[in-house]
């Protein structure tokens, strides 16, 4: 009896070894399925982390561009600005300059005058002077 339980427990044993390793191949096997889920769905997340993120980015590349196209249309207006101003300075200049040039030759016109009035008096003076001193002589 002991042979025949022995050759049972063998048989049950023989069955049931490919029977354990099928289990445990299946086991296995759902485990991996499960892992490459898991994958598979971090895999899905990261990518739309990444879509979003680029999106993001291109809107911040939008939004700088524009902010960049807003200042350079300014410092050009600036600058046109810049030019205008620079252009009325140098007109100012000129005309202030005409003036000064305009208020020398007058001066010097005046000083010529002053000149000549000057020499006349002192003609007047020393005709005078004279005509004293010829008056005294003769009395």
């Amino acid at each position: 009896m002991k042979t025949k339980r022995s050759s049972t427990v063998l048989v049950f044993l023989i069955l049931m070894v490919p029977s354990a390793s099928a289990w445990s191949a299946d086991r296995e096997t759902v485990q991996l399925e499960s892992q490459l889920e898991a994958l598979q769905d971090q895999t899905t997340r990261m990518q739309q982390a990444f879509d979003e993120r680029v999106g993001s980015m291109h809107s911040l590349n939008e939004k700088n561009a524009d902010a960049i196209n807003k200042l350079s249309t300014t410092l050009t207006r600036l600058h046109a600005a810049l030019d205008r101003e620079q252009v009325d300075y140098s007109n100012r200049m000129d005309r202030i300059s005409g003036q000064i040039q305009g208020l020398n030759d007058t001066l010097d016109e005046l000083k010529a005058r002053l000149a000549k009035v000057s020499k006349q008096l002192q003609d007047i003076d020393r005709m005078r002077q004279d005509s004293k001193m010829r008056t005294q002589k003769s009395r």
